[in-house]
């Protein structure tokens, strides 16, 4: 999970948005709750957050990936639009751009109608994960902090520390291990320069295999948030970035 900062509201959101909840509203109303409305017409009365404006802002912010588990559609299912706090419990939230996340499948799923009013979990664009998370191996962790709750309760809810999740965190893991062993080959042959053309040529190849790491930690690629927490604690990686920024 990684922070996120919300698009700007959809103008057909903005413009219309008072009308869809006066109309949910009365049907609340009329048949007594939000859970006794009727299916179809309940469909009919909620549908108009599903639009492209809505999805497409979603899923620009979070980069194509589910808001909570940086799967891309492919691996968790097709994103779709979540509500924070489960309409089925805050009906008045319905239409508000500030309750919608990007989710796949697998994740709307698993958290279904938890209510995070109740019971909280970490929202991505109000919290900034790094402060709530860490990595242990492959699996998620609650960080010690005053937010221990919360992200233990976002773990168990969105399922963070399943197979599903594992076995693409253990992929990159490999790939991870693979450069921090060409970083420390890089690293070892630039101590052992001999001449300045020699160190000059390691000093490229060690920056050229930094870079390359580091692309797995930009913000558009999957489980990005894994890969910054293994390098910030690699110690051939830190080695290696000092050396490069102090030739």
């Amino acid at each position: 999970m990684i922070k996120l900062e919300r698009e700007v509201e959809p103008q057909g959101m903005i413009d219309n948005k008072a009308q869809w909840q006066s109309d949910l509203q009365s049907a609340i109303a009329n048949y007594g709750s939000y859970k006794k409305i009727p299916d179809k017409e309940k469909q009919k009365l909620i549908s108009f957050y599903r639009n492209d404006a809505v999805r497409d802002g979603l899923i620009k912010s979070s980069f194509g990936k589910c808001a909570f588990c940086e799967c891309i559609p492919s691996e968790g299912g097709n994103i779709e639009i979540e509500h924070f706090k489960p309409k089925s419990k805050y009906p008045e939230l319905t239409f508000e751009w500030d309750n919608f996340l990007p989710s796949c499948r697998k994740c709307n799923g698993s958290k279904d109608s938890h209510d995070t009013g109740v019971e909280p979990i970490i929202n991505p664009y109000d919290i900034d994960p790094k402060d709530a998370f860490y990595f242990n191996d492959i699996e998620i962790r609650a960080s010690n902090s005053n937010l221990k709750k919360q992200a233990e309760k976002t773990i168990e809810v969105c399922g963070l520390n399943t197979v599903r999740l594992w076995k693409p965190r253990a992929d990159i893991l490999i790939s991870l291990r693979i450069f921090s062993r060409s970083i420390e080959e890089a690293t070892e042959e630039l101590a052992n320069a001999d001449t300045d053309r020699k160190r000059d040529n390691r000093i490229k190849k060690l920056r050229e295999a930094i870079d390359t790491i580091e692309m797995l930690t930009d913000s558009a690629e999957k489980y990005s948030s894994f890969c910054c927490d293994f390098l910030e604690r690699s110690d051939a990686y830190l080695k290696a970035k000092q050396l490069v920024e102090n030739a």
